[in-house]
């Protein structure tokens, strides 16, 4: 895995426990709550792009 796919996912992960955390918990700031929520599209955005790229890596190494 690329370090950008790696931080990525790091990143996606994250914000997915603070969404989490932050639902449960009934006092949140909505900024936090969509703060969350944008890590989990960024990370879900640089796993399918690292998905991508190791496809097409993939692709080019089995011509």
């Amino acid at each position: 895995m690329s370090r950008l796919t790696t931080v990525s996912t790091v990143i996606g992960l994250l914000g997915l426990v603070m969404a989490m955390v932050s639902a449960l918990i009934s006092n949140v700031p909505s900024g936090i709550l969509a703060l969350s929520f944008v890590m989990l599209v960024m990370g879900i955005l640089g796993a399918v792009i690292g998905a991508a790229t190791s496809l097409g890596r993939a692709w080019q190494s089995a011509r």
